[in-house]
């Protein structure tokens, strides 16, 4: 469990990184797309995509291995009824 809440934490802090209000991220998104974005538009851009993206990557993964334990559970305690 404490391996979890780490791992949540270095989530929240890397979406700590987008220091963008909805108001900005939508005049960003305006420029990128009438092509009036400077160079540290697109930086800024890219930053937030990969930020977006290797957070929902870790949030997609992390129900996969709880799941995954959750099963190795339960068959533990099967084993231990059986005997």
């Amino acid at each position: 469990m404490g391996c979890a809440v780490f791992q949540r934490r270095k989530l929240l802090r890397r979406l700590q990184e987008v220091d963008l209000s909805p108001d900005e991220a939508w005049a960003l998104l305006d420029r990128i797309q009438t092509h009036t974005s400077s160079a540290a538009d697109r930086e800024r851009l890219a930053h937030l995509i990969r930020v977006t993206t290797a957070v929902t990557e870790q949030l997609q993964a992390a129900p996969a291995r709880q799941a995954k334990r959750q099963r190795q559970l339960a068959k533990a305690a099967r084993r231990r009824q059986r005997q």
